[in-house]
Parts: structure tokens; C-alpha cells; sequence
């Protein structure tokens, strides 16, 4: 193995404050993509299924924004997808609008953009890449480093600023001047030149990249911390027992639907989605279903519905002796999960927070809910 260049001190902080659930979110959003815009139906693209500006969930819609949490490209114009559907501040009319250079209507524009795309994939799924001639098919840099890290993330990282890549080669001692998607698939052999950091899946080194060499001094993003106040309640049995049997299934269904696109967006984990599928209930093991992190890397999975205290911000769930057990078993320790379903106003699942228990323990107050009284009556 070639040397680190990054630091064992600096790795490790940052293992250990990092939230995985942000790579959970990332990997599920790119499933999403895929599964709505898969590598082999792109030469299908139609003008309307493509461009953004519509209310459905088009191609570049999800590149932009709904995947943002694998990579966020968001802040220049519509334009720099060649064409789009909107208005501008002189004409208020809605319709179609092109970059002028692709052509003299909006059905030339679109296939000079579509066979850029096409090439583009082609480029980035060639036994032998040819990085110059990625960075000179005219789309957007942001756009394509996007696109290659969404389809290609074994080739492709998803760090896909032009600036952000010539700023982290410079940082880390790459070749000066050499093309951005050169980078863009250097910077993923750098993370196999360190035992810790090899294991890491892209959205996780992503951000340690961004947190070690250009957001330095930054706090790592956190979605879970301490109460800042006390916040232990009476507990109502009663209202336990009627919020596991109203929203459980819920609760499970969702997570369960989270964790399938999860798989599918990683392509060493996409066969598994079936063993997920026709999952049994795990009674008595102390979690709910099983999936996986790696191939070969079991993740234990318990499903949690979270409501808000009503007087604050507040989060909780129960949690039982047995699952808190097994949570903590040293082989299932650092590969128990979970999965936090939240529901909107009107009782519906609509977000699903993924954490590891020992993170979320960590950053939680445990409060007794209840006591076992166990004797035996002597007659």
C-alpha cells in the first residue's frame, strides 16, 4: 500500500465525530436516481423528462437537487444544463430556453445536449478513461463531475467543484494542471492508500476531504445532540401501546422502503435488495430486520417512530432491555442501526433518520421508564 497522505490523528477525530446517517441519505437519494434515470434507458431521454423547470422529477432535477445530499451543484444558472424550462426576469412566459450555441431551436439544442450526455457516460464507462476528452465535451464542470460520480462512484468521486478539485490536488500533492475529472478519479485511489479511510464509502470521504482541507476549522455537521434541557415526562403506557400499534407498521414499511433504495445505490449492495425484502420479524433478537453495509457486513436494523414532545423540540422512543443489549454486543456493536421514522401533520411517514446506535446513545440521555418487578409468591 502506497503512502497516506493524511494524517492518523485526523482521521480518526473524524471518524469518530462523523454522522453516518448523512451517507445513508446520500446512498438512498442516489438509489433514487438511478432507479427513476438508469445508466442503460438514458438514450430513451426525451426533451420533457429531461429538462428542469417541470413538476415532475426530471433528470436534471434530481441531479441538481434531490440528490444534493451526494453532492450539492446547486447555485449557477439553469444553463448550465444547455437547456431548461422557466422564465427570465425580462419574459415572464414559460417555455423552453437553450444556450444559442446548440443550435437554432429548441429540438436541436436538446439533441446536441442529449449526445454530449451520451458521450459523456460512454467516456466515463470506457475500459480506459480519457480525461481530457471528459473535460471537453461542452457541459457544465459541475454538471458532469455530477452526472460521472452518480453513475461511475468506483471511478468518479463526488466532489464536483472545478475550483474545490484543483484546491484538494494541490492540497494533497496531485499532478498540477492536470485535467478536473483526472482528479476527480485520483482523489478516490488516495482514500485506498490508507487502511482507515479505504473502508469509506464516497459520501463519508467526501466529507472529510471538505472538513480536513477547504471548510478547515469548521464544525462537523451533527443531526443528533443532547437535550439542552430536562425533558423526562410521566410515561403513558397507554399511549405507547397505542402509538406502537397505529404507527408501527408504518414505521417499519417506510424504513424498509429507505433502506431498498439505500442498496440500490450502491452497486456492490444492489443484488441484496431482495433478502431484505421478504425479511421476518427478528421477535426476541433485539432488532427488526436485517440488511447490509458491505457485501459481506451484516446491518442490524430497529425501527423507531419519534415523535416531538409537545413542549419542545424534543425527540424520543422507547427502547427496550433487550434491544439496548444487543445494541451494545461487542459482534454487533458497530453495526447496529437506527432507523428513525418521523410523520408529518397528518400521521404520514415522511422522513426517515438513519443513525448508528452508538452514536445516537452517545449523544442522547437515557432516562428509566419502567422497572421489572420479578419475585415468586411462596404459598
Amino acid at each position: 500500500m502506497a503512502h497516506s497522505p493524511f494524517s492518523k490523528k485526523t482521521l480518526k477525530a473524524f471518524d469518530l465525530a462523523y454522522d453516518t446517517g448523512h451517507q445513508s441519505d446520500a446512498e438512498r437519494d442516489r438509489g433514487s436516481f438511478l432507479n427513476a434515470f438508469p445508466l442503460d434507458k438514458l438514450k430513451q431521454l426525451r426533451l420533457e423528462q429531461y429538462v428542469i423547470g417541470t413538476q415532475r422529477p426530471t433528470f436534471c432535477a434530481l441531479v441538481e437537487a434531490k440528490t444534493r445530499s451526494w453532492a450539492n451543484i446547486q447555485g449557477a444558472t439553469a444553463l448550465k444544463f444547455g437547456i431548461y424550462y422557466g422564465r427570465t426576469k425580462k419574459d415572464p412566459q414559460m417555455r423552453y430556453r437553450y444556450q444559442p450555441r446548440l443550435g437554432p431551436n429548441v429540438q436541436q439544442a436538446y439533441r446536441q445536449v442529449k449526445q454530449h450526455l451520451l458521450q459523456l457516460v460512454a467516456l466515463g464507462a470506457a475500459r480506459t478513461l480519457q480525461f481530457a476528452a471528459i473535460d471537453a465535451l461542452p457541459l457544465s464542470q459541475m454538471f458532469k463531475a455530477k452526472i460521472l460520480s452518480l453513475y461511475f462512484p468506483k471511478r468518479f468521486l463526488n466532489v464536483c467543484s472545478g475550483d474545490h478539485l484543483k484546491l484538494l490536488a494541490k492540497q494533497l500533492g496531485l499532478e498540477d494542471g492536470s485535467p478536473l475529472s483526472y482528479y476527480q478519479h485520483r482523489l478516490l485511489h488516495l482514500r485506498d492508500t490508507d487502511p482507515l479511510c479505504a473502508r469509506w464509502k464516497n459520501p463519508k470521504y467526501m466529507a472529510f476531504l471538505y472538513h480536513t482541507y477547504i471548510n478547515s476549522g469548521q464544525p462537523i455537521p451533527e443531526r443528533i445532540r443532547k437535550p439542552r434541557k430536562k425533558t423526562s415526562q410521566p410515561t403513558d403506557f397507554d399511549e405507547i401501546q397505542a402509538e406502537r400499534n397505529r404507527i408501527g407498521k408504518l414505521a417499519e414499511d417506510f424504513a424498509l422502503a429507505y433502506e431498498q433504495e439505500r442498496l440500490k445505490g450502491d452497486d456492490d449492495l444492489a443484488h441484496l435488495v431482495h433478502h431484505i425484502q421478504d425479511r421476518t420479524k427478528y421477535a426476541g433478537d433485539g432488532f427488526d430486520f436485517l440488511s447490509y453495509s458491505t457485501p459481506t457486513q451484516r446491518r442490524y436494523i430497529e425501527v423507531k417512530a419519534v415523535p416531538r414532545e409537545r413542549s419542545d423540540a424534543t425527540s424520543r422512543f422507547f427502547l427496550s432491555e433487550n434491544e439496548l443489549e444487543v445494541s451494545r454486543t461487542p459482534g454487533k456493536k458497530s453495526h447496529y442501526y437506527f432507523y428513525l421514522v418521523r410523520f408529518d401533520g397528518k400521521g404520514r411517514p415522511c422522513e426517515c433518520i438513519v443513525e448508528e446506535a452508538e452514536n445516537l446513545l452517545r449523544r442522547s440521555v437515557l432516562e428509566t421508564a419502567v422497572y421489572r418487578v420479578v419475585f415468586e409468591v411462596v404459598t
